[in-house]
């Protein structure tokens, strides 16, 4: 019976990071769809903000200014949510906002305005049993038989940000990489993607080849299965550093026996 198994409606890259992070908190989270009375990482509304701006700059061909449209967010006058206030940054986070505004008019100056925003998808991984994978891809320009993914991050400068010697691993990058391939038709080889750090403006890309976006999708699919064979009492938690930021951690049962 389906209520002896996990939920899991799709997959997508986030959701198998949680749920090789900690079982506990996809189930938390996606099974029983439990919400937290936890306030919001600042780090995620940040991300989602910025994410907006970066988007309406490029919608606007660098008619409007980039400062404008970042005023008329914070300022409630644009809505990343729908008849949702958008909520306040972080102090912590303010000071950043300059650096990063400029960086998003620099490289879309820089490429231009064409392609697609916020570019959402969503294919059966093994058709036709619906084990759907899904994501946005931030733009997806195209030109000719040439294809260009390019991912916002606000990540700080550290050991977690990807360089030019580990960006081939990316997962998410190669998981985009076979979405492209897979629905234009494109070609490996004229696939380039690249992580752009809004701190410090550094833009990390690479190009995979067949074999790397096909094991991409392999690995999500495993994820999906795993996921979808687990009986809902079988999951585990696993305590950690992660278990500081996490949005259940006051009911974790995994914690509660440390």
């Amino acid at each position: 019976m389906q209520d002896d198994k996990l939920i899991c409606e799709h997959i997508s890259v986030s959701r198998k990071q949680t749920w090789e992070s900690c079982q506990l908190a996809y189930k938390y989270r996606y099974h029983l769809k439990l919400v937290s009375d936890e306030p919001v990482q600042p780090y995620f509304t940040y991300g989602k903000l910025v994410h907006k701006i970066a988007e309406l700059y490029v919608k606007e061909q660098g008619q409007k200014s980039i400062q404008e449209i970042a005023s008329d967010i914070l300022n409630n006058k644009i809505l990343v949510e729908e008849n949702k206030p958008n909520p306040p940054i972080d102090p912590s986070y303010k000071n950043k906002l300059p650096e990063h505004l400029s960086n998003i008019k620099k490289i879309s100056d820089q490429i231009g305005y064409d392609g697609e925003l916020e570019w959402g998808f969503k294919y059966d991984l093994q058709p036709p049993d619906n084990h759907m994978i899904t994501g946005v891809i931030d733009r997806l320009i195209v030109r000719g038989d040439k294809y260009f993914i390019l991912d916002y991050k606000t990540t700080k400068k550290g050991k977690w940000r990807k360089n030019a010697s580990t960006i081939g691993k990316d997962l998410q990058l190669r998981c985009y990489a076979r979405v492209v391939n897979k629905i234009f038709g494109a070609k490996p080889e004229n696939i380039r993607a690249a992580l752009y750090y809004l701190d410090g403006g550094d833009l990390v890309s690479t190009r995979f080849n067949e074999e790397s976006i096909m094991t991409a999708e392999q690995e999500l699919h495993e994820a999906y299965k795993h996921i979808r064979s687990t009986h809902p009492d079988d999951t585990y938690g696993r305590v950690g550093d992660q278990c500081k930021r996490c949005d259940y951690r006051k009911i974790c049962v995994a914690l509660r026996t440390t």
